[in-house]
């Protein structure tokens, strides 16, 4: 399965919603999907992973660098599955990245910041 990234804006803030699965074959293509979908003035990212069905250390590398990019109060991920919150629990990243159970908290944890 390829990986698709479907965008809206919540006022300032880009969300990109994406849908299949990030493996080592996909990552590549995720991360140019999401940086290709930013516009130069965008500052305030939150990726919505509802529809992500698996995602390994290449995705959370990926998440990473826009993390990085970012930085912790302008990004966040949020609406993962059961299985990929674990994997960002059990990695740790859940301490060096926002982790929201809906977008909608996630939009209301960054517009607060």
């Amino acid at each position: 399965m390829t990986v698709d990234v479907k965008w809206r804006r919540e006022g300032d803030i880009a969300i990109a919603s994406v849908l299949g699965r990030i493996d080592n074959a996909s990552a590549p293509d995720f991360q140019g999907l999401v940086e290709g979908g930013l516009g130069a003035d965008d500052d305030t990212l939150i990726l919505d992973m509802e529809k992500v069905a698996f995602m390994s250390s290449a995705g959370l590398r990926v998440c990473l660098i826009l993390a990085r990019r970012f930085g912790a109060r302008r990004f966040a991920l949020c609406s993962l599955t059961e299985l990929n919150r674990e994997i960002v629990a059990v990695s740790g990243f859940d301490q060096l990245i926002a982790v929201h159970t809906t977008q909608a908290a996630a939009v209301e944890a960054i517009g607060r910041s």
